[in-house]
């Protein structure tokens, strides 16, 4: 019967009536009618061919039109193919026969990881308070084999609906008559006397290992965005400080000597030249927790880049997320000097010993390395020795023998190199934007941009063929992987005077839209959304930043400055592009629609620009 395969169906999709309704364009009643088997229309009639579209349309959503198309029976996903195979499949006489595969909705994934968290948690309490799932069950008022799912991490209550809120008050007063409220708010990592129902289910939902990610990439974001290149340093930093005269000793103990060690280094690497080789997988706590110290140490690190001192570093791989972004924050700026060879070291550090090797070859060495937990009683050794010099050289060359590149600069005299390294690989992608890529742009558009523009036939034709490059790549990319762009819509006056920028292939070409070329390229973003089941565009209320743009892989993350002097800065290390791709998929999960209504939001600002006027959306 139709009634069975619909809840087949669905049970497959994982989706509801309300969802089904939302896509094929009626009321969720017409859906529930013809799920329930109060309703059967004929295969050919309209209440089926808006059926099967909005099946369609959910299945494109959250990516399972492959799942879709098995259960069909059929290889292409394209509307023209699945539609109707859904339809015949329908109305099979047969027994209903599920693919052997499941697929999660794209809007279900962080929610699964979620469900781990609650479950693991609610887990952890149920042990505390002696409680068993039948007499949880008996005190929510829900079946058991529910209280079974929440506590194995298969389901959980929506957060702050009447049933959740049920479930910590649930807990608070078992807790309260078993004399258990200190070793809950133990638990909870709570003070028992703010101990409430609020707090209670704040931690069952707290997925703060994921926000705390994406914080700090926000943070690191915002940082290099304020990042002011002809500053050498950020556009926040002090004044410069006056160097201080420091003690000169074969040994330096503590925080404050290891200070006065590396001021001592600095300033004699700045004034006699040389090469700097440095390492520390020790807290960083020594460099970054005084102010004062930090801007004097940026000042003499500064101070050697423009003495032409060339600095290679060894940052260490499994640094905490807030000791990585300190790190870089304070390194970025050097970084784009050329003068710093960044480097990760693979190995994970020793666990029992801190070591640290700031070394100028021929001239002098901080040697530091004693065991964790001895840091007051640390002490470092000041090594001018040319023999134990050369001797600590090998054993630095060997820990950088099992290093790798941390950090990727690419100025604009090096576009063709990004390309080669990073823009010439399909794959799956994510991007943050400012404004719509040259990628979407149609050739034959961009054919009549370069002709009216004031650009050399030279460029024009080198700016011809990487453009038709990049839209091949841009192609090969949709067909088998997902591309996600985030971009915020410009407002009215920036919306008229909008330009194409090519900033992504650091150049400063730009050529200004009419306002018919600009709706032009609207109009095929919209056949993208329409009609390419891999691409997803998230359109954002505000850009987050307003002098970068950044793109994802799979194996690291590319900030590219779209201003002058334009840049790109590849960085490779996992933890920080997880961190990226945490940040991007909160921004997306916050202001993702469906793709009717980014269509609709993308014609109104089409017509916007016909009409000179702005459409509120």
């Amino acid at each position: 019967m139709l009634s069975e395969r619909i809840t087949a169906l669905f049970a497959l999709l994982q989706c509801n009536n309300t969802q089904i309704a939302r896509f094929a364009g009626c009321s969720s009643g017409n859906i529930s009618k013809l799920k329930t088997g109060n309703r059967e229309p004929k295969p050919t009639s309209r209440a089926i061919a808006s059926f099967a579209g909005g099946v369609y349309g959910y299945a494109d959503y959250e990516n399972l039109l492959p799942l879709l198309a098995e259960l069909c029976g059929v290889k292409n996903t394209d509307r023209e193919t699945l539609i109707p195979a859904l339809i015949s499949w329908l109305y099979e006489t047969v027994d209903v026969v599920l693919p052997s595969r499941t697929m999660t909705p794209k809007s279900k994934q962080k929610r699964a990881s979620q469900r781990q968290t609650f479950g693991e948690r609610l887990d952890s309490i149920m042990t505390l308070l002696e409680i068993s799932n039948r007499q949880f069950a008996f005190l929510l008022n829900v079946d058991v084999s529910m209280v079974s799912r929440y506590r194995t991490g298969l389901y959980s209550p929506q957060r702050n609906d009447r049933l959740s809120e049920r479930l910590s008050t649930v807990l608070l007063d078992r807790a309260e008559k078993k004399g258990k409220i200190p070793a809950l708010a133990s638990l909870c990592s709570a003070e028992a006397e703010h101990l409430n129902v609020d707090s209670l289910s704040a931690w069952l939902y707290d997925t703060s290992p994921e926000k705390d990610k994406a914080e700090m990439a926000r943070q690191l974001l915002c940082s290099l965005d304020d990042f002011v290149p002809e500053a050498g340093l950020s556009a926040t930093a002090p004044e410069v400080p006056e160097v201080p005269d420091v003690p000169v000793s074969s040994r330096y103990a503590g925080t404050e000597g290891l200070r006065s060690a590396v001021v001592h280094f600095l300033s004699d690497a700045a004034r006699e030249g040389g090469e700097l080789l440095l390492y520390s997988d020790e807290p960083m706590d020594w460099m970054s927790g005084d102010r004062a110290y930090f801007a004097l140490w940026a000042s003499l690190m500064l101070k050697c880049v423009n003495s032409g001192v060339r600095i290679r570093i060894i940052h260490n791989v499994d640094r905490e997320s807030g000791e990585m972004v300190n790190a870089i924050k304070g390194w970025f700026p050097l970084y784009i000097s050329g003068m710093i060879e960044p480097y990760v070291f693979r190995r994970e550090r020793n666990p029992r010993f801190h070591h640290t090797v700031f070394l100028r070859s021929g001239g002098a060495c901080i040697h530091g390395f004693y065991p964790v937990g001895a840091d007051k009683d640390r002490s470092y050794d000041y090594i001018t020795n040319r023999e134990y010099l050369s001797q600590l050289k090998r054993e630095y060359d060997a820990m950088f023998a099992a290093a790798s590149p941390f950090l990727e600069v690419y100025t604009s005299a090096m576009r063709d190199k990004f390309h080669k390294n990073w823009l010439s690989f399909p794959e799956t992608q994510d991007y943050l934007l400012h404004e719509f890529p040259i990628v979407t742009v149609p050739e034959t558009l961009m054919i009549r941009m370069l002709s009216r523009a004031d650009v050399s036939e030279e460029l024009k034709a080198r700016v011809l063929s990487r453009h038709h490059e990049l839209r091949q790549q841009f192609k090969e990319s949709l067909r088998e992987h997902s591309v996600n762009m985030l971009l915020c819509l410009p407002d009215r006056a920036a919306a008229m005077g909008r330009r194409l920028n090519f900033s992504l292939n650091l150049t400063e070409l730009a050529i200004d839209y009419t306002p018919e070329e600009y709706a032009e390229h609207i109009a095929a973003i919209i056949g993208l959304v329409q009609n390419e089941r891999n691409f997803h565009l998230t359109l954002l209320p505000l850009a987050p930043f307003q002098g970068i743009q950044i793109l994802t892989r799979k194996d690291a993350v590319a900030v590219l400055r779209s201003q002058a002097p334009y840049a790109a800065f590849v960085f490779r290390n996992p933890a920080l592009r997880e961190s990226v791709s945490n940040y991007l998929t909160i921004l997306m999960e916050q202001h993702a629609e469906d793709r009717r209504a980014t269509i609709d939001m993308l014609n109104r600002l089409k017509l916007g620009i016909l009409n000179s006027q702005w459409p509120l959306l």
